[in-house]
């Protein structure tokens, strides 16, 4: 697994590569949870496979952003890795658009 992150517009970008499970999740972790951002969106163009250990992840993230008054917002997700978000009732509770380009007006 690879956590790739860049900036666009001001947004902090990140883009985690292959599958985020048991034996890839720290790693996972460790990379959302060292951006300091303000403003971060999760690109799942990359992944094919998410666990309920990096739908944690996630959820720490958004809180945490929450809490700061930040924006996560969730981008690019193959229909397999949408339905474990929607599964799971995180479609309720965070924001996800089909395209980077589309979550960029919810970051203002």
């Amino acid at each position: 697994m690879d956590v790739k992150t860049r900036e666009d517009s001001g947004i902090t970008v990140i883009t985690p590569v292959g599958r985020v499970d048991t034996s890839t999740v720290k790693q996972f972790e460790e990379a959302v949870m060292a951006v300091t951002s303000n403003k971060i969106a999760i690109s799942f163009s990359q992944i094919d496979y998410i666990s309920s250990a990096g739908l944690r992840v996630v959820l720490m993230l958004g809180k945490k952003l929450s809490v700061s008054g930040g924006t996560l917002i969730l981008t690019d997700m193959p229909s397999n890795i949408f339905n474990v978000f929607k599964v799971s009732g995180f479609d309720k509770i965070l924001k996800i658009c089909s395209t980077f380009e589309e979550s960029k007006p919810f970051f203002n």
